[in-house]
């Protein structure tokens, strides 16, 4: 609700630059400078809300829109959109959960005939596959759904397999296209904000891992590469050091990969040092640096190389050997 408020401002600008501060039940801010941390990790925030919100139905990894009377008499099929615009342009990370249908539709590609498989109402889905050996037995389970075929306007008696095969395939296209388009037609236009909708119909097979596959699980390497390493001179005492903290640090990604620092997953190491917990589709727009590597530090963990995380700059503990 506080992100709907501020998107709803008229000085809310989504061309500007995001400023991020998060503030406690009291009002008090972490006192974070945001230089994108903040901003990917909100925009993380925001698009579950999204994800988990009564506008969308479906497994959660292939949702379409659900059909709310209260969320398009407060325009928030369209808020959404924006939203999710703003995710993908300021750098957040892209849905990934969009089904196919939901996806085509938005980039205005064609789309095959509905299942009934889609069909989100569990009951009426349930009446329609019933299967039949007789003409007799449709009618029957038509008569049980006829409050629904009514509604969608096909109610009617069947003489033969193939008028019921067909009063089928029609209940289940108005069911999942017909009956949304008052849903998706603000969705689409909210997702026209910063242009990414023209992107999208221009370009559907480059955004389509970002809305419809599932995200691919971070690797060590994939985390390694998104760090620079301020190094000292080449030779020096100190560079020494830090090489072995370097080797120390990447064998320690690939513990955490291989499940040897369970609960920890790459995920929260990303998540804890950028705020996203995948890579954005646009990249970052800062390189995270590594620092202060001579500070021995005793750290939390006891059984691991151990991180000590401030912000996107973090420091490691120096080691000579694995028994120290």
């Amino acid at each position: 609700m506080c992100s709907l408020r501020a998107f709803k401002r008229r000085s809310f600008n989504p061309e500007a630059k995001l400023d991020v501060v998060f503030v406690d039940e009291d009002d008090n801010g972490e006192g974070a400078v945001d230089e994108g941390g903040p901003t990917r990790e909100y925009l993380r925030l925001l698009m579950r809300a999204i994800h988990q919100s009564n506008i969308f139905e479906g497994h959660e990894k292939d949702r379409q829109l659900c059909l709310d009377t209260q969320a398009l008499q407060t325009s928030l099929y369209e808020w959404a959109g924006k939203m999710i615009a703003l995710c993908v342009i300021h750098g957040g990370v892209g849905p990934h959960f969009f089904s196919e249908r939901l996806y085509q539709q938005i980039c205005g590609l064609s789309t095959p005939a509905a299942t009934v498989n889609e069909v989100g109402d569990h009951t009426f889905r349930e009446q329609l596959i019933k299967e039949a050996k007789t003409v007799q037995e449709p009618n029957d389970a038509i008569a049980e759904a006829a409050d629904s075929l009514s509604i969608i306007g096909a109610l009617r008696h069947v003489s033969s397999m193939e008028e019921k095969d067909s009063l089928v395939q029609s209940a289940a296209d108005f069911f999942v296209n017909g009956r949304l388009a008052s849903a998706l037609d603000p969705f689409v236009e909210g997702l026209r904000t910063l242009g990414l909708l023209e992107e999208l119909k221009k370009n559907p097979a480059v955004f389509y891992d970002k809305f419809v596959s599932q995200e691919k699980p971070l690797q060590a390497k994939d985390l390694c590469t998104l760090f620079s390493v301020d190094f000292s001179v080449q030779g020096s005492n100190r560079r020494i050091g830090e090489n072995t903290t370097i080797c120390y640090w990447h064998h320690w990604l690939i513990d955490v990969e291989e499940g040897e620092c369970s609960p920890l997953t790459l995920e929260n190491v990303l998540e804890f040092t950028s705020g996203a917990s995948t890579v954005p589709p646009l990249g970052f727009h800062t390189i995270h640096r590594f620092s202060s590597f001579m500070r021995a530090i005793e750290c939390f963990q006891k059984q691991t190389h151990a991180v000590l995380f401030s912000a996107c700059l973090f420091t490691l503990p120096m080691r000579t050997s694995d028994n120290t």
